[in-house]
C-alpha cells in the first residue's frame, strides 16, 4: 500500500515508545484516593502543583488524562474541607457525566452514596436532597444552571468546579453563567478547566479566560520533557486518492452551475470576482450580515452605533445593507441566491468526498423541495446542469459507482489486520448515512474476520433515530471486551468519551475545525504505537479543510506557548469557608422538602424575578460607568435610564405593581389560561416572520414568508404543518398569494 507522510505531522506526533519498567511504577495514594490504582506521572504531578490555588486551564492533548489530573485535584480538596464543601463536576453531554461518575467511583476513597449525578429527568425536589447530601456532584450544566436560578441550591460552599470540554465557554452556554455566578458566591473558589484544545485564535482563547476567570493556563505537549516517556509513536498518514473521471465529469457540472449562480453576486458587488474560494460559510455569513443589517437598519445611520454594528458584520468594506440600498437590490433574491449557492457547494462536497448514495440523496431532497415550491430548489432543479447530471447517474457506469476512499479505507483495514494483527479501529466521518454505509461495506468485505458496528449520537432526526444512552455504553463495552473490532462513528465519538485501546484510527475526511481535529487524532496512542490516516480526495475540500485545520492549531499553539500575552485574572479574593452556619435550610428534614415544593414554586418565581432586576440594574451600573456610556454622551445620545431616574427600589416596585395588576388580570381570564393551546416556536417563527417583513397593512406575499422561514430551517413539510397552525389559531391568515399578520403570538 502506498502511503504519503506528512513530514509535518510525523515530525510533530512520531515518538519513540519508553517502556516502564514495574519496579519504576508509582503510584499517587492519598487519603480520599484508593490505594494503588492511579499510576503516577510526572508531568501530572506538575501540573497539580500548579492548579491547587489558581484558577487554571489545562490544556493537554487528548489521552494524557486530564480526568485524572481531576481527580488528583478533587482529593486534595476532599482532604482541605474534611467533613464539608462540595465538588462540582460539568459535562456537556450525559455519556460524558457518566463516565465522570465511574472515574470518582473507580479512584475516589468517598462512600458511593456521596457522589451523586444530576440529571433532568430527576425531579426538582428530589435534586435539592440529593445536592444537599452529596460531597460530589456530577451534571450537565444546563440543570444546575436551572436549580441555581430557582434559589433550590447555592454553589457557596462548592470548594471546586471542575469544567470539562471547557472550550463550549462561549456566548450564552451555561459554563459562563455558572462560572460567574460561583465566583460571586463562594468565598474560596476554585475552576479546574479542561479541554485538549481551547480555541483557534487569541480572541477565542481570550473569550473562554475571561468567562472562567483564569489565573493561570498549563499547557502541555507530546515534546515536554517530562510528558515524553510516557507517550506511544503516533504515525499519521495523509492518504490521498485520485477521483474517478466520472465523479470528476459531474462535480464540473456543478462548478459551472455554481459560477453561473456566483455571478449574481459579483454583477451587484456583494462578493468580489477576485476571491479564490468560497466556501458555504461565505453565503452563510453574507446572509446573516443582512438579516442583521435589516434587523438593526436604523441605527447603522446612527454615528454613535455605527462602530459597534460594524464589529458584528463579517462584510463591511462595505456593508451588504450599503450595497443594498444604493442599488436597491432585492434583499429576497439575495438569500435565495445564497440557498443555492450553499446547496451546490454541499451537493458538490458530498460528490467528492462521501459514497455517491449521499449525493444522490441529497438530491431527491432538493427534488421534494421544488415540489414543495422552494424557489433557491427549483433554481437548480430546473436548470440544464441538473438535468444533465440526472443523465449522467443513470448510466450505467455510474450505477455502481464506489467512492475511491472507500477502497483505500478496506484496505488500510486489511493491513491492519494482517500486518499489525490490529483488531480495534476507530473509523470518523461526519455523516450518519456513511457511518451505516462503513459499517455494511467493512461487514461484507470481511465476514466471520471481523464485526464493524456504527456509533452515532442520541439526537433523533427524520430519517434516522438517535442510539439512547444506554445503547451507546452498551457499544463501547462491546468494543472494550473485544466483541466489535471497528467503530464507524460520527463526532459523537470525538468528545471525552474513553474509547480505549484504539491502535488505529481513520478520518474519512478531513476537518476544518482544529477542536475536532486534536480530539480526532488523540483517540490513538494511548496505550501503545498508534496510527492516524487522514484520506484525502485530490482536488476536492478535503485539501483546504486539512490545510485550514492546521492553520488553526498552528495558530492556537503559538498562543499557548507564551500565555503572557492573554490577559488573565488577577487578584482574586479568597478566605477558607467557615462551615459553623448552616447552609440555607440544611435543618430542613427531607420530609418537609418534599411536603412544601408546592408551595415553593412559588418562591422559585419570586427569586427569578428578583434575579431579573439583579441582573438589569447591574448591566446598568456597569454601562454607565463604562467609556462606551460617555462616549454616547458626548454624541448627544440621551438615555432613558437617566431621564426617570431607574433605580433598584424602583424597579422593584414597579415589577410588584405588574404582578398585581397581571394577578387580577390572570383571575378573569382563569377560563381562557386553563384551556390555552401550546404554541411550537416553529410556529411562533412563523408568526414573527410575518410580524417583522409585513407591510403597513400587515401584508406578506407567502411565497416570500417562505423565503423567509426556509432560511430558519423551516421549510417543506415542516413549514405548511406550522404555517396551518398559525392560521388555525388566528395569528396569521392567508388570503390567495398574500399572509396577513392578525396579532402577535406574546
Amino acid at each position: 500500500m502506498v502511503m504519503e507522510k506528512s513530514s509535518y505531522e510525523t515530525k510533530n506526533m512520531n515518538r519513540k515508545k519508553c517502556s516502564i519498567q514495574s519496579n519504576e511504577l508509582q503510584f499517587y495514594n492519598d487519603t480520599f484516593l484508593k490505594q494503588d490504582t492511579i499510576s503516577f506521572r510526572q508531568y501530572q504531578a506538575n501540573i497539580l502543583k500548579k492548579c491547587r490555588n489558581k484558577n487554571s486551564l489545562v490544556v493537554l492533548p487528548t489521552g494524557l488524562g486530564k480526568t485524572i489530573i481531576a481527580i488528583l485535584l478533587i482529593a486534595k480538596k476532599l482532604k482541605k474541607y474534611q467533613e464539608h464543601g462540595k465538588i462540582l463536576i460539568l459535562a456537556p453531554t450525559r455519556p460524558l457525566v457518566a463516565q465522570h461518575l465511574s472515574s470518582c467511583q473507580k479512584f475516589l476513597n468517598l462512600n458511593h452514596e456521596k457522589i451523586s449525578l444530576l440529571t433532568g429527568r430527576i425531579s426538582p425536589e428530589k435534586r435539592i436532597i440529593t445536592f444537599r447530601n452529596s460531597r460530589i456532584i456530577i451534571s450537565t450544566p444546563q440543570v444546575i444552571k436551572n436549580d441555581v436560578l430557582r434559589g433550590r441550591y447555592s454553589l457557596k460552599n462548592v470548594v471546586l468546579t471542575i469544567f470539562d470540554e471547557a472550550h463550549r465557554t462561549k456566548g450564552n452556554y451555561a459554563y459562563t453563567f455558572l462560572s460567574k455566578e460561583y465566583i460571586k458566591k463562594c468565598k474560596d473558589p476554585l475552576i479546574l478547566a479542561l479541554t485538549a484544545s481551547p480555541g483557534k485564535d487569541y480572541d477565542n482563547i481570550q473569550e473562554l479566560c475571561n468567562n472562567l476567570f483564569i489565573e493561570n493556563i498549563i499547557f502541555k505537549t507530546f515534546e515536554d520533557p517530562d510528558v515524553e516517556k510516557y507517550i506511544h509513536e503516533i504515525d499519521v498518514f495523509l492518504e490521498k486518492v485520485a477521483l474517478p473521471i466520472n465523479i470528476l465529469e459531474i462535480s464540473q457540472i456543478i462548478e459551472n452551475l455554481f459560477q453561473k449562480f456566483l455571478e449574481f453576486f459579483t454583477e451587484r458587488n456583494l462578493l468580489s470576482s477576485s476571491q479564490k474560494y468560497y466556501s458555504k460559510m461565505t453565503f452563510l455569513q453574507l446572509a446573516q450580515d443582512l438579516s442583521f443589517s435589516l434587523q438593526y437598519g436604523d441605527l447603522f445611520s446612527n454615528e454613535a452605533c455605527k462602530e459597534e454594528l460594524y464589529d458584528k458584520l463579517h462584510f463591511n468594506d462595505p456593508p451588504i445593507i450599503e450595497i443594498v440600498r444604493e442599488k436597491k437590490l432585492n434583499v429576497h433574491s439575495i438569500f435565495s441566491y445564497c440557498s443555492s449557492c450553499i446547496s451546490l457547494l454541499h451537493a458538490k462536497e458530498l460528490l467528492e468526498t462521501q459514497h455517491i448514495y449521499l449525493f444522490k440523496s441529497f438530491l431527491e431532497k432538493l427534488q421534494y423541495k421544488t415540489d414543495q415550491d422552494n424557489k433557491s430548489a427549483r433554481r437548480i432543479i430546473s436548470s440544464d446542469h441538473f438535468h444533465l447530471i440526472n443523465s449522467l447517474l443513470e448510466e450505467k457506469y455510474c450505477q455502481n459507482l464506489i467512492h475511491p476512499k472507500i477502497d483505500r479505507l478496506l484496505k488500510i483495514i486489511s493491513e491492519e489486520i494482517t500486518t499489525f494483527h490490529n483488531h480495534k479501529i476507530l473509523v470518523f466521518t461526519q455523516y450518519r448515512e456513511m457511518a451505516a454505509i462503513l459499517e455494511s461495506m467493512i461487514n461484507q468485505t470481511f465476514p466471520n474476520k471481523i464485526r464493524a458496528e456504527k456509533f452515532i449520537g442520541q439526537s433523533t432526526t427524520i430519517h434516522e433515530r438517535g442510539f439512547s444512552q444506554k445503547r451507546q455504553i452498551e457499544i463501547l463495552n462491546d468494543f472494550r471486551n473485544n466483541k466489535i473490532d471497528v467503530l464507524t462513528a460520527t463526532s459523537v465519538a470525538e468528545e471525552g468519551l474513553d474509547i480505549p485501546n484504539v491502535d488505529a484510527i481513520i478520518f474519512f475526511e478531513p476537518v476544518a475545525s482544529e477542536i475536532r481535529h486534536i480530539q480526532r487524532r488523540g483517540r490513538t496512542g494511548r496505550h501503545s504505537p498508534g496510527r492516524c490516516y487522514i484520506l484525502i480526495a485530490k482536488d476536492s475540500v478535503d485539501v483546504p479543510f486539512y490545510i485550514v485545520a492546521k492553520k488553526k492549531e498552528d495558530t492556537m499553539n503559538s498562543v499557548l506557548i507564551d500565555p503572557y500575552q492573554l490577559d488573565l485574572t488577577e487578584n482574586l479574593q479568597r478566605q477558607e469557608i467557615c462551615f459553623n452556619d448552616k447552609e440555607g435550610d440544611e435543618d430542613i428534614t427531607e420530609y418537609e422538602i418534599l411536603k412544601n415544593y408546592r408551595s415553593r414554586r412559588k418562591k422559585e418565581k419570586e427569586l427569578l424575578a428578583n434575579r431579573s432586576i439583579e441582573e438589569i440594574i447591574e448591566n446598568i451600573d456597569t454601562f454607565s460607568k463604562s467609556k462606551k456610556y460617555n462616549h454616547y454622551k458626548n454624541q448627544g445620545v440621551t438615555f432613558l435610564s437617566d431621564l426617570v431616574g431607574l433605580t433598584k427600589n424602583k424597579l422593584t416596585n414597579n415589577v410588584i405593581k405588574m404582578k398585581k395588576h397581571t394577578s387580577n388580570t390572570n383571575k378573569k381570564k382563569n377560563y381562557n389560561n386553563a384551556n390555552k393551546i401550546y404554541l411550537n416556536r416553529n410556529a411562533q417563527a412563523i408568526i414573527q416572520l410575518a410580524e417583522t417583513y409585513s407591510d403597513k397593512n400587515g401584508k406578506i406575499s407567502f411565497e416570500k414568508l417562505k423565503e423567509l422561514a426556509e432560511l430558519e430551517d423551516i421549510e417543506g413539510k415542516k413549514f405548511y404543518i406550522h404555517f396551518n397552525r398559525a392560521c388555525y389559531l388566528k395569528y396569521i391568515k392567508k388570503d390567495k398569494n398574500d399572509v396577513y399578520f392578525l396579532k402577535s403570538y406574546n
